[in-house]
């Protein structure tokens, strides 16, 4: 079947293509930045607002419960990322090579692959639900409350995965700001609904899984509304699923070590919990506040990149080299200023923000040593960031799975294991920051042919 036929079709009237192809370069970065900024504030704000009203029942097990249940809410967030960075990166460099018809079959590829992956994980978790909460360290005094948040979030994984596809698509073809109502509507319809379940109808840990699952549903309307409406060239209709050998490997290909960069850090997360619980609930919860508070710095440099993410795919795709290197070097210095200057607002006022979670001494005391620990790896993490979604926007999947994979597999699991040992607590809260400085060296390390490529130079690579 040939999926390189040439089609008349206006793509610039419908997606922001002509934003990435003729924009200033600096103005186009931002402008598809922007969106996700604001989307991811807002996923920001409401993971500390899940936090904040779960941290006012005064009850510590409940905050170490949401926090112990959170490596497992992230898988779905695994299965998706297979399919919305893989499947998002050939679809940005196909359209930017004028490829329309296979970006459109990979789209749609991409959507059914991943209800499917979903829904086979959510009957697995479902099924061995007990012993898997046992094995992530629940203690007597908190497996109740996870099993109650873990129960209900697991059962809209399939709808939670496809919303994560249907966002990343969006993406690929310059319509961030779609994405961005995307993402609000579910984090809108999940604050409101926050105090309304936990406080009020006093559902506790359940309370906010069924906020979060609201607001994943309506997101998923909403997206699949845009895909089937005529504004995109993208398509979700079963009649365009027509995977081959080549969508199939180049969404895999890219979104494999994405996906499994996730999962690894869902387990590590896993393996950090359980030491911390030897410490006590009270750290697992210290970690859990910490983890909400630091993610904004990481949301604002994630959507930054996500917003270069696509421009870099397609100048790849249509060998404008010079504009490639351009929207590199200044989606670079952007995200690592955003990392300086948020280690140093955290270093000096994490503690106030510890304090606003939660009224309990032992977790504020845990909490605020992880957090003056973790801020002296985050200088390096928008550096990091910007290489490995070099790597994933050209197709260079060996690259990318190193970076993605080394924070947690190559370093984070060993040092926290070796460092705990020899260190006690001391050396488990330095475990991360430590994983994140050795991984930016290895990212560096790796860069010379990601360099070679936004000269024009042709490279040959496993994955080229």
């Amino acid at each position: 079947m040939n999926f390189n036929t040439k089609k008349e079709i206006n793509v610039k009237k419908y997606t922001g293509i002509e934003l990435m192809e003729t924009a200033p370069v600096g103005a186009a970065i931002i402008r598809l930045a922007l969106p996700m900024v604001a989307a991811m504030l807002a996923q920001a704000i409401y993971n500390m607002t899940d936090m904040f009203f779960i941290g006012q029942t005064g009850d510590p097990n409940m905050v170490a419960a949401v926090s112990l249940a959170f490596p497992l809410f992230m898988l779905s967030q695994a299965v998706g990322n297979i399919f919305a960075t893989g499947g998002s990166s050939y679809i940005s460099r196909m359209l930017g090579a004028k490829h329309i018809d296979t970006a459109r079959y990979t789209s749609s590829v991409s959507f059914y692959a991943s209800i499917g992956t979903g829904l086979f994980l959510a009957v697995i978790l479902l099924i061995f639900q007990t012993p898997v909460l046992r094995l992530i360290g629940t203690s007597d005094a908190t497996f109740a409350y996870t099993a109650d948040y873990f129960s209900v979030i697991n059962s809209f994984i399939p709808i939670a995965v496809a919303g994560t596809v249907l966002s990343g698509q969006m993406r690929s073809e310059g319509a961030t700001n779609k994405a961005m109502i995307t993402m609000l509507i579910g984090i809108v319809l999940n604050i409101v609904l926050d105090p309304i379940l936990i406080l009020l109808l006093h559902m506790g840990t359940a309370g906010a899984a069924w906020a979060t699952v609201a607001g994943q549903a309506a997101s998923f309307i909403y997206a699949l509304r845009y895909f089937l409406s005529k504004k995109t060239v993208l398509s979700v209709k079963p009649a365009d699923c027509k995977p081959n050998k080549t969508i199939l490997f180049q969404i895999l290909s890219i979104g494999l070590p994405a996906g499994l960069s996730n999962i690894i850090m869902s387990v590590s997360n896993i393996l950090g919990n359980r030491i911390a619980a030897s410490y006590g609930d009270f750290v697992v919860a210290g970690i859990g506040v910490q983890m909400r508070i630091a993610s904004l710095c990481f949301m604002l440099v994630f959507a930054l990149v996500q917003g270069y993410q696509p421009f870099a795919g397609f100048n790849y795709g249509a060998k404008n080299y010079t504009r490639l290197r351009k929207g590199f070097k200044l989606t670079m210095l952007y995200a690592t200023v955003v990392c300086i200057a948020g280690s140093i607002i955290l270093r000096l006022l994490g503690d106030a923000f510890i304090k606003v979670f939660i009224n309990d001494n032992s977790t504020v005391e845990a909490g605020r040593a992880i957090m003056h620990t973790f801020v002296w790896g985050l200088p390096f993490i928008g550096s990091q960031i910007t290489l490995m979604v070099s790597f994933q926007s050209f197709g260079k999947s060996v690259q990318a799975m190193i970076i993605t994979l080394g924070r947690q597999l190559l370093f984070y699991v060993p040092l926290l294991y070796l460092l705990n040992y020899f260190f006690a607590f001391n050396g488990f809260i330095w475990a991360q920051p430590a994983a994140d400085i050795l991984t930016t060296g290895i990212a560096i390390a790796l860069s010379r042919p990601l360099f070679r490529i936004m000269r024009g130079e042709k490279i040959h690579t496993v994955s080229a």
